[in-house]
């Protein structure tokens, strides 16, 4: 038995990071898997502070309760990625703590978990929102920026900088497709992939209008890989709007389990049998 806790969308709310770590010990869980916008912030960057402030959330708040977990349970393995709410600026931080052998950053990385490869993006496609660290174009041939609701900036240890012309900026990045294909190559049927973005029209990236926003280049990877799992997050109302918290891309299990601010979404699953998972709120499946 692996048994993995994941959630995704923290936001910073304690009382969710606290109810995962209770989840991951009460089920004598291998991992906590933590799927990006790790900390408090706005998608307005409305916060001045947030490149200096969301460091020092996970060093000042998450470290102590991630020792506190370890120290109840050591096995316990903590893995997380950023999310487009998050700065890049939090990467340092995560390093650090992946150092003093606390939390593993999976962003653009692969770790070993018994028998399974877990990888992970923070990447998402381009939003209105303004803070622009994690987002990309989702393939070399789709230039498509969108409406923006407000300017765009990136976190940087000088705090935030405007970009001038985001087109311009995203035409200079690699692509989510590019992103996706650099993540290291690992055995499909023991791969976890923890992506922040869903993949494009599944039950995973519905958003409150009904409108299918995920990444096209995500499903055309999760297609031809076909990795065991995917974990995702960024639409949070998905499995509200969509009736599930998963969906089947081929044989790839792939799983949202959204966000509504005012309870934790966890889900609980055994990696080597997932013809059952739970969700904290959602209760109960069985898959066949």
């Amino acid at each position: 038995m692996t048994r993995v806790v994941y959630t995704a969308d923290l936001h910073g709310e304690l009382e969710f990071y606290r109810a995962a770590g209770e989840a991951a010990l009460r089920r004598d869980a291998a991992a906590l898997i933590l799927g990006g916008d790790l900390c408090p912030g706005t998608p307005s960057a409305s916060h001045l502070d947030l490149p200096e402030s969301q460091p020092e959330f996970l060093r000042r708040e998450v470290r102590p309760l991630v020792e506190s977990w370890k120290s109840a349970q050591p096995r316990l393995r903590v893995f997380a990625i950023p999310g487009n709410d998050d700065c890049q600026t939090i990467l340092a931080a995560l390093d650090g703590m992946e150092a003093e052998g606390l939390i593993e950053n999976l962003h653009g990385h692969a770790r070993s978990l018994d028998t399974f490869t877990l990888v992970g993006l923070a990447f998402v496609p381009p939003t209105p929102f303004s803070i622009k660290d994690f987002e990309r174009r989702d393939s070399d041939r789709d230039d498509t920026v969108g409406p923006q609701l407000a300017r765009s900036f990136l976190g940087t240890r000088r705090g935030f900088e405007e970009i001038p012309d985001f087109g311009a900026y995203l035409r200079s990045r690699p692509s989510l497709e590019e992103e996706l294909e650099r993540l290291p190559a690992s055995d499909p049927l023991r791969t976890i992939a923890v992506i922040h973005a869903p993949p494009f029209g599944t039950r995973c990236d519905v958003l409150f209008d009904g409108s299918h926003i995920g990444s096209k280049s995500l499903r055309r990877w999760i297609e031809q890989r076909q990795p065991l799992l995917t974990l995702h997050g960024h639409i949070h109302e998905s499995p509200r709007q969509s009736g599930a918290f998963f969906d089947r891309l081929g044989a790839t299990l792939a799983i949202n389990p959204g966000c509504d601010h005012r309870r934790p979404h966890l889900v609980s699953l055994d990696l080597e049998d997932l013809t059952e998972i739970e969700h904290s709120v959602y209760g109960q499946q069985q898959l066949t």
